[in-house]
């Protein structure tokens, strides 16, 4: 199979259409090994599964989901936070149709309004009023700069880029990533090529307001990405009500017969007709093999370093290279349940607290607005160095820590209000390696082109091969792209059983 980009050719209509009646039956049955019961894995799974093929998932959790992680075990009153994904683009299309099919409520997620609070370089405000007057939180701007908010600043740096980007997406995204791949995000901001060069002050300003602060040495490219989303005229943002692991949940009555929990993968082993999977129980270290006419591998990469390929040469030398550097950003998260939703007398319903603290983002919850029932505050979210400072901490710490934090804002009544809380790192947890993957300056150019591509009967899906990393847009981009991909492949076995012994 030859190392070459294998981006998919089908338009978002053909993929939504996808969603809603399925691939064409296929015409080449096959036994399929799906390794990651994400939402990448299974969607593929799914699609694969009604177009006529015998299917097998193995996943190394014992639930569904992947980074789709709503927890509820942790708080009283039947409330939750979302540890992973927690809000959805209204252009995440592929997103909405899938909670449509399942026919899932929804509800807006409140990301930002006019109250959200501000506490940088030790003076508190809210949004409207920063937007008013910029300089009141004190940044060291230039005289050129002053009265402009962190994101006037960073849309006047990149609209060279961006409307270039606007005038052809398809043709000049590819151009703009050969001319600027190399650059950081602090180094476009700082030696800006058209002119528009910030200065020091500035871009502090930017990393701490639009929450690039554990960012800045990433690709310029790749971050560009995530600000044009969150810059989307109109944009908003929602959620499923009760939870989002509802979504990966539907799933379930499909696949569940098909779905082998505790399989953690080991070992690729391919032969000239067949791949077999070798996995352990993570429960009992019991080893099982399960084996068919192809895989698709839809866990991260940050995993597959893990994982024995043989023969060696199966894999190519850039899916290897591919493999070993793809950039996993650490990401954690705070959640602390208070006794009441005291912010909300307070006028602060829904939004976000942006701070210069350890604390960094905060989230107020968007559900059960209005009512006396406890409330759930994501104390704090944190992406790279801002998270691996917390991950030095206990869970107990971070917990202690965090309410501190918001004591700066509300005062010592939070501790008369905290119920109970906790925590989670993404890039602690084994069974991810980090929260998503965002390219270094130069991957897009040297690895990316290898990442999706097939290697003998191995396929890829899981939103890093996507173009879409780190939503699930992307995941689910991934997996249809996939399905496609494999669906009337020749079978090079002439087995018609799955071996699997891991039930």
């Amino acid at each position: 199979m030859p190392d070459v980009s294998q981006e998919s050719p089908l338009t978002m209509e053909q993929m939504l259409q996808t969603i809603r009646t399925g691939l064409p039956k296929t015409l080449v049955p096959k036994n399929i090994t799906v390794v990651g019961a994400g939402i990448s894995g299974l969607v593929t799974a799914s699609l694969l599964k009604e177009a006529g093929h015998n299917v097998t998932i193995l996943e190394a959790n014992n639930r569904v989901g992947g980074r789709i992680f709503t927890n509820r075990s942790s708080f009283y009153s039947g409330q939750y936070v979302e540890l992973g994904a927690m809000r959805i683009p209204s252009i995440h299309l592929l997103v909405l149709e899938y909670i449509k099919k399942f026919n899932l409520p929804i509800e807006e997620f409140i990301n930002s309004t006019p109250n959200d609070i501000i506490y940088v370089n030790g003076v508190r405000t809210i949004q409207s009023i920063y937007e008013e007057n910029p300089d009141l939180l004190e940044f060291p701007t230039t005289q050129n700069e002053k009265g402009k908010t962190a994101d006037a600043l960073a849309k006047y740096a990149m609209e060279p880029v961006t409307s270039f980007i606007e005038k052809n997406p398809k043709q000049n995204w590819d151009i703009i990533i050969k001319e600027f791949d190399r650059y950081s995000m602090e180094y476009y901001l700082k030696y800006n090529p058209f002119g528009r060069r910030l200065s020091v002050g500035a871009i502090d300003m930017i990393k701490v307001m639009l929450g690039l602060e554990g960012f800045p040495e990433l690709s310029f490219t790749a971050l560009l990405r995530e600000v044009m989303i969150l810059f989307t005229e109109g944009l908003k943002f929602y959620e499923i009500k009760g939870g989002n692991d509802q979504l990966p949940a539907s799933f379930l009555p499909q696949l569940s017969e098909n779905l082998y929990f505790n399989q953690k993968m080991r070992r690729i082993e391919q032969t000239d007709s067949q791949v077999t999977i070798h996995t352990i129980d993570t429960n009992t270290s019991q080893r099982y093999t399960t084996t068919s006419d192809l895989a698709i591998i839809t866990i991260p990469f940050s995993l597959l370093n893990f994982v024995e390929v043989t023969p060696h040469d199966l894999f190519s030398y850039n899916k290897y290279k591919a493999i070993r550097q793809l950039h996993y950003v650490a990401s954690t998260k705070i959640a602390l349940q208070f006794r009441t939703r005291f912010w909300e007398k307070e006028g602060f319903v829904g939004g976000k607290m942006i701070s210069d603290l350890p604390v960094r983002y905060a989230y107020f919850p968007s559900q059960s607005v209005g009512t006396e029932s406890p409330g759930v505050i994501l104390a704090s979210y944190t992406w790279e160095d801002n998270a691996t400072l917390w991950d030095s901490l206990t869970e107990q710490e971070k917990i202690a820590d965090s309410l501190e934090n918001l004591a700066y804002i509300y005062g010592p009544k939070i501790y008369d209000e905290y119920l109970t809380g906790t925590s989670f790192s993404w890039a602690e947890n084994p069974f991810s390696g980090g929260a998503f993957a965002i390219f270094k300056p130069d991957q897009q150019t040297e690895i990316a082109p290898y990442i999706q591509t097939p290697q003998g009967s191995v396929h890829f899906a899981g939103d890093h091969t996507s173009t879409t990393p780190g939503w699930i847009q992307g995941a689910i981009e991934s997996g249809i792209r996939v399905a496609y991909e494999v669906n009337d492949l020749p079978k090079l076995s002439d087995s018609h059983e799955t071996e699997n012994e891991a039930k």
